[in-house]
């Protein structure tokens, strides 16, 4: 579980992951980005927003998990493709921006929450399996 104890590990640990994977994957593909520092400081604002936000459905444990995945997908990509209009009326954004933002952020976000709610539901089951083995002791 994500926590405020545990934050900012797993947003070192998942941006360090994500810098390397960027890393290997412009080195294959041999793309140079010109605008590298601008990425890196966008990555890491993303990975922290992005881990806050799954973070966060300990709050929402009422709701419907599969309700909140889809809040928190889209409350990111929302903030994200909003934070990109936003900044369009300072600086240029390329005409396929928009689109690369989305699949930038989509595809390393559905892995990694893929990852954290299945890790989540494992531990649930296995809190779930010793109390029912305290409860058969008792």
């Amino acid at each position: 579980m994500i926590d405020r104890h545990n934050f900012w590990s797993i947003v070192s640990g998942v941006f360090t992951c994500l810098l390397i994977g960027k890393i290997i994957l412009e080195s294959i593909m041999g793309y140079r980005d010109i605008n590298y520092a601008e990425n890196i400081l966008t990555m890491f604002i993303i990975t922290a927003a992005a881990t806050a936000i799954l973070g966060m459905h300990k709050y929402l444990q009422n709701v419907p998990i599969l309700l909140v995945m889809l809040l928190q997908y889209v409350g990111l990509i929302g903030s994200v493709m909003g934070a990109i209009w936003f900044l369009s009326r300072f600086t240029d954004v390329a005409p396929s921006g928009y689109r690369d933002m989305f699949w930038s952020v989509t595809v390393p976000y559905v892995v990694l929450a893929g990852v954290y709610y299945i890790s989540f539901f494992r531990e649930v089951k296995k809190a779930n399996e010793l109390l029912l083995e305290m409860n058969r002791e008792k």
